[in-house]
């Protein structure tokens, strides 16, 4: 009789990946992993909670301030002439800020003129900013006339800062210039950035003006007036037969003085494209720099 034989039963193939089980016999990562995720997500709420501390109290504790002032005032002008002056705006609050320029008073009758463009301005902390304010007389101006010029924080209204322009009408203005002439000029340049003083030939300036850029300092100092040859000349006979030569300043400058009277005042924003070049157009340390000159038209020669 045949013995029966026993068939051995085949082990279990082990799982299989893809068969989305784990093998019981390998250690259980999940706890690790989430202990893992928790300390991670603590760090950073303590490093977020610490960055809002520092923002809140950036935020919510602001303060805010402005000053203004004239870099020059007392302008002489004729009944129905005009004169412009240059208001600098400093924010001496903690944070950036806008600011409203607007005419206060106006006992002086004149007309008033914010430069286009800067009716509002921003500014970061601590910085300052020029901008160009004309002033027209009336035909039946006499004396000595004055307005107020405010300049308000946005941030908080009730921070303000006031400038008074002062305008002596008790002149006549000489001859206009025009193109061919060659004039004498005093002047102050600033830089329209930041209006840090880079020269002068006014004496007011050097004693009074406080914000210089670097390296400028009283051995710099000149008093004497500017001849400016040739205005608004390219050659000689061009664009006039009153040319005998070429202009000498630069553009903005030069095209400035054309059409003022002797004795006036009056002030220019010059991009630098028009003044000494885009940055490194040329070797002067001035290319790239939007400017801004006051021009008192001394006489024609």
């Amino acid at each position: 009789m045949a013995k029966r034989v026993r068939q051995k039963k085949k082990a279990k193939p082990p799982a299989d990946y893809r068969d989305g089980k784990l093998d019981n016999s390998r250690p259980d990562s999940k706890p690790a992993l989430i202990a893992l995720l928790l300390v991670v997500i603590l760090i950073g709420s303590g490093l977020y909670l610490t960055s809002m501390v520092d923002t809140e109290e950036t935020v919510t504790n602001p303060t805010y301030g402005v000053e203004a002032e004239l870099v020059t005032n007392n302008h002489d002008t004729e009944p129905g002439g005009e004169t412009d002056f240059v208001l600098l705006v400093r924010n001496t609050g903690s944070v950036a800020d806008m600011f409203t320029i607007s005419t206060k008073s106006n006992d002086g009758g004149f007309t008033i003129d914010i430069e286009d463009g800067f009716e509002t301005i921003m500014l970061n902390k601590d910085l300052m900013k020029p901008l160009i304010i004309n002033v027209k007389t009336s035909s039946s101006a006499e004396g000595l006339l004055y307005a107020y010029m405010q300049v308000t924080s946005v941030g908080d209204e009730t921070k303000k800062a006031e400038v008074r322009i002062n305008v002596n009408t008790e002149n006549n203005f000489g001859n206009l210039t025009k193109i061919g002439d060659t004039v004498d000029v005093h002047y102050a340049g600033i830089l329209a950035a930041n209006g840090k003083l880079f020269d002068s030939s006014m004496e007011y300036i050097w004693d009074n003006y406080q914000y210089r850029r670097a390296g400028v300092t009283n051995n710099n100092k000149h008093i004497d007036t500017l001849e400016a040859r040739h205005i608004g000349c390219v050659e000689a006979d061009n664009p006039s037969e009153n040319c005998d030569g070429s202009k000498g300043m630069i553009d903005g400058f030069d095209s400035k003085m054309i059409g003022m009277y002797e004795g006036q005042t009056l002030a220019v924003r010059i991009p630098a494209s028009q003044a000494y070049g885009e940055s490194g157009s040329s070797g002067n340390d001035l290319a790239g720099e939007d400017l801004i000159f006051i021009i008192e038209m001394v006489n024609i020669n």
